[in-house]
């Protein structure tokens, strides 16, 4: 479901971070450790104004021939070693002939204060864990929006209001989480069936969701466990009420617990990484509606090559436990239960799939081009995902790339089938 437009919530995060920010120098803020970022006494600011094309949505609007336009910004002011302030935020359409409001996000806005070996942050935040390379079990605290015509998956990301705390010693950090409110993933969701309707019911703020994980980072080998318990980003698709002339369905985000573990160990050349999260859900309690509890493990491995090239390559695995087929649910539940299950990727007991990425650079590192892709033999499943971007400036910057989608019928790439897209990007960052 698409969240609700926040152009004036954006406006007004950006200009209290830029209060008295005249002169002041626009640049990359990626963050610093503590003790090298020194007090700052302006604000310093930077955005980037993009404007693309993509062939069809991600989505299943069947809107396609899309003219995008976005402005992004952010801000961050350190008043003093131990503080710092950041927001983050977008305003764009993604329509530009036919669409009629243009949409905003504030995607990070928050207060980092820092006494010692604590650092504490206060406000709108992304919280994304896992050493996995992209598909990460544990990544279950803030949402994404799967649907924004963005070519850089992280763009997707999005942070939720609460407290994180991290306390240091030596090389093991120990966090906390509190999670007071909650916004779940936008996804890829069919059209309900003509006499029929689909909404989706949100837990109501203030919600009680808290994680805690454990990591050691030491030279050569990196590990953390977590616990997570809250809702659920992903929706359950169940029947509200059944009329003559049709259905109303209904998304829920059901309470779930995630016990997880990753680690990453360098093996002379190579960097071996794991990851896996075994997800505790309601459904044995409240019934076929609601997902099963599922095991999730990632295994791989990558390498640099000379010349810029990098290779990494997964193995993926999922098992669903308390598992029930829904293509053998009698009754006109039947394509309900299938749909349930092709949204959470629950639709056989076990699956296995293979990931590979391929990267590499050119004239100096302005050129640059990869291949993703997943592939899953027991449906004939696969998502290829080609991109390059060139940087014909410091500041300008030209990507293209493409999705494609496809798979058995039912299948949860094949489902998304329609909503594969080619796109080319220009970006320009001030």
């Amino acid at each position: 479901m698409r969240p609700p437009a926040g152009v004036a919530a954006v406006l007004a995060a950006i200009v209290l971070a830029g209060v008295g920010a005249a002169g002041v120098r626009a640049q990359e803020t990626a963050e610093a450790p503590a003790e090298s970022r020194p007090a700052l006494a302006w604000p310093v600011l930077g955005a980037s104004l993009r404007g693309a094309f993509w062939s069809d949505s991600r989505d299943f609007d069947g809107r396609d021939n899309l003219p995008v336009a976005m402005l992004w910004m952010h801000g961050r002011w350190d008043p003093h070693a131990a503080l710092s302030l950041y927001v983050d935020g977008r305003i764009g359409n993604d329509d530009l002939f036919r669409a009629e409001a243009t949409q905003g996000k504030l995607r990070e806005a928050y207060l980092d204060v820092r006494a010692g070996a604590l650092d504490v942050r206060l406000g709108r935040q992304i919280i994304a864990w896992g050493r996995a390379d992209q598909i990460n079990p544990t990544d279950t605290l803030t949402p994404r929006d799967f649907t924004l015509l963005v070519p850089e998956d992280a763009d997707q990301r999005s942070g939720a209001t609460g407290v994180r705390a991290t306390y240091r010693f030596g090389d093991v950090g120990l966090t906390g989480v509190l999670l007071p409110t909650f916004e779940p993933h936008t996804i890829r969701l069919q059209r309900p069936p003509q006499g029929s309707t689909l909404r989706e019911r949100l837990p109501g703020n203030p919600v009680f969701q808290g994680a805690v994980k454990l990591e050691q980072t030491a030279r050569g080998f990196d590990y953390s466990v977590s616990y997570f318990d809250g809702y659920d980003l992903f929706p359950d698709l169940g029947i509200d009420t059944v009329r003559p002339d049709g259905v109303d369905l209904l998304l829920r985000h059901h309470r779930i617990r995630v016990v997880g573990a990753d680690a990453a160990a360098a093996l002379g050349p190579y960097t071996l990484r794991g990851e896996a999260a075994y997800t505790f859900t309601e459904h044995e309690r409240a019934g076929d509606q609601i997902k099963s509890p599922f095991l999730f493990l990632v295994l791989g491995a990558d390498r640099s090559l000379p010349r810029g090239w990098y290779v990494n390559l997964q193995y993926v695995l999922r098992v669903v436990s308390q598992y029930r087929d829904p293509q053998a649910v009698a009754g006109f539940t039947r394509a309900v239960a299938v749909e349930q299950a092709l949204i959470n990727d629950q639709l056989d007991e076990v699956k296995h799939a293979v990931a590979l990425r391929i990267a590499s650079s050119w004239l100096s590192e302005t050129l640059r081009a990869e291949v993703s892709a997943i592939v899953a033999p027991a449906r004939h499943e696969f998502v290829v995902r080609p991109k390059a971007s060139y940087a014909v400036t410091d500041r300008l910057k030209v990507t293209a790339g493409a999705d494609f989608f496809r798979g058995d019928t039912p299948s949860f790439f094949g489902r998304l089938r329609e909503t594969s897209t080619a796109y080319v990007e220009l970006r320009w960052d001030f």
